[in-house]
């Protein structure tokens, strides 16, 4: 339809088609309980990984590359809503310049047969909106979306300028952030995102999957890359996510190599590195990545500023994995919100993060590739320094061995 030909045009296009998938809250808890607050990472038994804009540009087909999402947060939005959305929210729609979902969800269904290109855009403006408020950033209520992205969406030809894809991470990484606080009940942010990054890479957790035809590839049924993940095989298997205790179990069992005593047996790895570089993965990825996937930039989202460290997971991009530097100190960022500060305007507040968002193809990591699975033995010089700065174990631990593969 020509609504969906307008949120493409946007860069939401790839969003329509991922089907609904159901969230595991107990992997989600067993994931965040590993999140580091000062690193962007989780920290498992083999060395830290995180979400990184690669995993953005892939499962969900988002733009990476681009403008900061950012502007005003504040003045009477409200208004704005007559002409971007062709009406204006009732009152008890209305919260701060927040509105509901449920409104936006019952009021632009059906696309007017005499419908013009004005109310034709009203309606691509309020299902992005819908997407952004339900499924890319979602708050803790899960209720509502903000009317700041919608000043975003005036015209629809230049929002795919934006990085809408960075925005979703910052957007995420504040929700982790938030959500190691016990006092926390909820999480907001992009579950999906987070559960399908887990799936791709622990073998142990994922459940399996119906392949592809070569039909199906090229009709377009496998990318973005969470879709197939609502393709779940009828066969019997039950991956042990039904409780927390044997989640954390089964992530503190992650080892390169599963040895037997005495036998030269060795599984395959269940944690990998670099799952889209799988033949059978590759040939589904119909979307170039953009080389700012493995940039170390601060990621940016109206007053949410988080950093990107591509740095500390080089083994994502295929890269050995050195000693990283010291995090960036974000303590004085992780306070800023939105509340209370009506009169800021953000690309100014955070111009110095921005200068260094625009200069993001200058902060690219590179290194030596590896050869094998990029598993490392406990004695290079990368795990020892880890194994002094982390808690690789939640639950009591058998004896395991590594080995060096990289």
């Amino acid at each position: 339809s020509r609504v969906i030909h307008m949120i493409t045009v946007a860069g939401f296009g790839h969003l329509l088609s991922i089907p609904s998938i159901d969230i595991n809250h107990h992997l989600i808890t067993a994931l965040v309980e590993r999140w580091r607050l000062e690193t962007h990472t989780f920290h498992f038994p083999l060395g830290e990984s995180t979400i990184t804009l690669q995993d953005v540009a892939l499962q969900l087909g988002l733009f990476i590359d681009g403008q900061p999402v950012t502007g005003f947060t504040s003045g009477d939005m409200v208004e704005a809503s007559q002409y971007l959305l062709g009406s204006i929210p009732p009152p008890n729609v209305i919260k701060g310049n927040t509105i509901k979902l449920s409104w936006l969800n019952n009021n632009f269904q059906q696309l007017p047969a005499d419908a013009t290109d004005d109310v034709i855009a009203q309606h691509a403006r309020a299902h992005i909106l819908s997407l952004i408020g339900s499924l890319l950033m979602p708050d803790t209520s899960a209720g509502r979306v903000h009317l700041m992205y919608m000043l975003l969406l005036a015209d629809l030809t230049h929002v795919a300028t934006y990085s809408w894809g960075s925005a979703v991470l910052a957007y995420l990484y504040r929700a982790l952030d938030h959500g190691i606080d016990y006092h926390q009940n909820n999480i907001g942010g992009c579950m999906l995102l987070l559960q399908c990054w887990a799936w791709e890479r622990i073998k142990t957790l994922s459940p399996i999957i119906e392949s592809l035809t070569p039909e199906d590839i090229v009709a377009g049924h496998g990318f973005p890359l969470a879709k197939r993940w609502s393709r779940t095989s009828s066969q019997r298997y039950d991956p042990p996510t039904r409780t927390i205790s044997l989640i954390r179990k089964t992530i503190d069992n992650l080892q390169s190599k599963k040895v037997r005593k005495n036998i030269n047996l060795y599984s395959e790895s269940n944690f990998l590195w670099t799952p889209y570089s799988r033949p059978d993965v590759v040939v589904l990825i119909t979307a170039e990545v953009s080389p700012v996937s493995r940039a170390v930039v601060p990621l940016i989202c109206f007053a949410t500023v988080e950093f990107h460290q591509a740095d500390r997971v080089m083994r994502q991009f295929g890269f050995r994995q050195g000693i990283p530097s010291e995090p960036q100190n974000l303590d004085e960022l992780h306070k800023e919100d939105m509340r209370g500060k009506t009169y800021r305007y953000w690309p100014e507040y955070h111009q110095r993060w921005i200068v260094m968002w625009t200069d993001r193809h200058n902060h690219l990591i590179q290194d030596i590739q590896f050869n094998g699975n990029g598993h490392l033995h406990d004695s290079t010089t990368y795990m020892q320094w880890y194994i002094n700065h982390t808690i690789r174990y939640i639950s009591a631990q058998e004896s395991s061995s590594d080995e060096d593969v990289s």
